[in-house]
């Protein structure tokens, strides 16, 4: 494969700061870097939109409609008639239904890859239809892998491509007043222990939950949410605890400076950077035994897992972190060199080049 011939179409069509996106945008800055032409495809005046600006990629806001399986599939032919590609690598559910369309209708004319990054909750015809047209298909984590297989995805086309942690995202100076402006955000004191969620609406309700059977005064910060889960009420809580609810923010790394314990209550994330990105700070972690946080995380080594639904299990938890500050500082450095020595971004790289490498040699 000669790179700087290679051109590549990456698309999503969400476009909001949630991991699977900075995964993306981070994938297709690397691959560019690599001497790739990457042309992104990115919902306009989106998040996802603005970084890639910023990195220097081309970008083609196109917005996929939910539903729009045709009428996706006819703006994205027209754009690859007039900025022709060597592959398409597809990352979002709305545009792989497109270029699967393309595919069933003999109008895509090169290799196409699609990306997993989420559990398959497509049907199984869906599932079918899509690996027939792909030349690849990639899960992110092998728990992915084994769901699409039961969905019929089966064979050489299917490869697992692990998310490696976005280091740049996090190893850069934090400032005193990033602190302090977080401080303030959160209403920091020194009364309670800072305990954070920094995820999208996922089982936060369980954590709440949990707070009636947590002895220790806390203050849970539960960044990153919208809609109800931002704005709808809360249950009662114990006067001891305090819970701060916060929107997505762009940058949420002064944040771990502040937080003493990170949770990642989700039955349904296939490799989350939110996991990632804690451990390689140096946080301990809980997280619900399922999915892939069972794959980062060793239990009892360098996190912890617990039962996904039972708040009594969560409040054990982190009570038996909060209670062994020197234990859990050792989870903490554990974590760090799991996710930066296990789980390199390099690794994501070097992989997804040799699969383009593949996809371009048969073609």
């Amino acid at each position: 494969m000669s790179d700087a011939k290679v051109r590549v179409l990456l698309s999503l069509h969400q476009g909001g700061g949630a991991g699977s996106v900075n995964s993306v945008l981070a994938l297709a800055a690397g691959l560019a870097g690599r001497g790739l032409l990457i042309r992104l495809v990115c919902p306009p005046d989106s998040f996802a939109e603005a970084v890639a600006r910023a990195k220097g990629l081309e970008v083609h806001p196109i917005a996929l409609a939910r539903g729009g399986r045709r009428s996706n599939a006819r703006r994205l032919a027209e754009l690859l008639a007039s900025h022709p590609v060597d592959l398409v690598n597809s990352h979002g559910s709305r545009d792989r239904e497109a270029f699967t369309w393309l595919g069933l209708t003999r109008r895509l004319a090169v290799p196409v890859v699609f990306t997993r990054r989420s559990y398959p909750r497509t049907m199984l015809l869906e599932n079918l239809l899509a690996a027939h047209v792909a030349t690849r298909v990639v899960a992110i984590s092998g728990p992915v892998a084994a769901a699409l297989r039961r969905r019929g995805v089966r064979g050489p086309k299917l490869r697992v491509i692990e998310n490696g942690v976005l280091l740049d995202r996090l190893d850069r100076p934090v400032t005193e007043a990033e602190r302090d402006l977080w401080r303030r955000r959160i209403e920091w004191e020194p009364e309670r222990r800072t305990v954070g969620i920094v995820a999208r609406p996922k089982d936060q309700a369980i954590v709440l939950a949990a707070l009636d059977r947590i002895c220790t005064p806390i203050r849970l910060v539960l960044a990153g949410l919208d809609g109800p889960a931002l704005t709808g009420p809360l249950p009662p809580l114990p006067p001891r605890h305090r819970v701060v609810r916060l929107p997505f923010l762009d940058d949420v790394r002064p944040l771990y400076d502040l937080l003493e314990l990170v949770l990642h209550p989700s039955r349904w994330d296939a490799l989350p950077q939110a996991v990632l990105e804690a451990m390689a700070l140096g946080k301990p972690v809980i997280a619900s035994r399922a999915t892939g946080n069972a794959v980062i995380i060793r239990d009892g080594m360098d996190g912890l897992l617990v039962s996904p639904t039972d708040p009594g299990a969560w409040a054990a938890a982190i009570e038996r972190v909060l209670d062994a500050p020197a234990w859990g500082a050792g989870l903490g450095a554990a974590a760090r060199r799991r996710a930066r020595e296990d789980f390199p971004f390099e690794r994501t790289l070097e992989q997804t080049m040799a699969l383009y490498g593949e996809c371009l040699a048969n073609a």
